[in-house]
């Protein structure tokens, strides 16, 4: 522990003090003592140096592990018996509230892990130091006097050892702090004790408290954005458009219309390499809606290009060597074609494959 600056002690009174709260024209009137080892501490109250408690004899048999861990105990203690709240924060799966309703909803994909708070005042009002639960001995342990059969909450610090995996699995409810200085559990206790997840899915704690024993289901869902959805716009040219997945709408975008040129928008839950694609999809939505569609997708002359070769355009017309049709039409082009046969049997295929669809409303 040689060379680590103290800047806690206990005074005679056992009570913590920093040495910034040491008043310098009285400290001769106190005395100071190590909160791990009893031995004298001197405050050390220079103009070049900073502050900081001298350790007095047997420094050199006094663990700096042994310090933190001491000190964080009082600390965190000290915060429970004198702040009127003591929040923690911890990640819990919640459900999107829309999802007995939402025509998009997915039981796989429709939850998330959310952070949510709790006050643990709100449940217990006494922390004790060094405490049995279940024959395991917690750092500190939080019951309620007004509830003793609640079970109790057991906060353990780590300074370089973990909690032991039976005690980590035990099904009791424990708070994990990993603190290596002073400074990380000044600034564990100016807020919440809070749950870091790494990375976009929040899969993997990587932060300084870990929760372990604590309900990971939520009970209150809230309104989530889960889902993206492709939307359809169709034109009055006849012209229609499918948004790639950079322009996926969100599952709470899909009511209301973006585009004042388009006539019909409807979002799809639907992917580009299925068949039906979402254009046959929103062809046949924007059907049922009333509009008229005449579509080369939707003739019987139609085949798609990539049946009869790489790098053709979607649509190939069989008629084109016959009757001089584009070979590879555009789809609105079934409009002005005389030789238009619209394919009922397709259509109807189709129809009996719709996905979930949203038409969008004019705001």
């Amino acid at each position: 522990m040689s060379g680590v600056k103290y800047h806690y002690a206990l005074d005679e009174h056992n009570c913590l003090v920093h040495i910034d709260d040491v008043d310098r024209d009285n400290r001769s009137s106190h005395t100071y003592h190590c909160l791990n080892c009893g031995a004298e501490m001197v405050p050390r109250m220079g103009t070049v140096r900073a502050w900081h408690f001298s350790h007095g004899a047997g420094e050199e048999h006094c663990g700096a592990e042994t310090y933190l861990h001491k000190l964080a105990k009082l600390l965190i203690r000290y915060k429970f018996e004198n702040d009127s709240s003591f929040n923690i924060r911890y990640y819990r799966d919640v459900v999107c509230s829309d999802i007995s309703m939402c025509p998009f909803a997915r039981q796989e994909e429709c939850h998330s892990a959310e952070p949510e708070t709790f006050d643990l005042k709100q449940y217990y009002d006494i922390c004790e130091e060094e405490r049995e639960v279940n024959g395991y001995i917690a750092d500190l342990r939080l019951t309620s006097s007004e509830h003793p059969k609640r079970e109790p909450v057991l906060i353990e610090i780590q300074v370089t050892h973990k909690s032991t995996e039976s005690k980590r699995t035990s099904g009791l409810k424990i708070i994990e702090i990993k603190i290596g200085s002073e400074d990380d559990i000044r600034n564990l206790l100016s807020g919440a004790l809070e749950e870091s997840r790494d990375g976009y899915f929040d899969r993997r704690n990587t932060g300084p408290v870990r929760f372990y024993g604590f309900k990971d289901k939520s009970v209150n869902p809230r309104p989530l954005e889960k889902r993206s959805i492709q939307r359809f716009y169709l034109f009055r040219s006849g012209k229609a458009f499918v948004t790639n997945m950079d322009e996926f709408k969100s599952c709470r975008e899909v009511r209301t219309k973006d585009n004042d040129k388009a006539v019909f928008e409807a979002s799809i839950d639907g992917f580009y390499l299925d068949k039906p694609s979402p254009y046959d999809f929103g062809y046949v939505a924007a059907r049922q809606s009333g509009i008229e569609v005449k579509t080369c997708q939707f003739c019987k002359y139609h085949k798609n290009g990539y049946e009869v070769g790489f790098g053709l355009l979607p649509i190939f017309c069989c008629l084109y060597k016959r009757y001089g049709t584009p070979e590879n039409p555009e789809p609105q082009y079934a409009r002005e074609c005389e030789y238009y046969r619209e394919d009922k049997r397709a259509i109807e295929e189709i129809s009996s494959q719709m996905p979930a669809i949203v038409i969008a409303e004019s705001k």
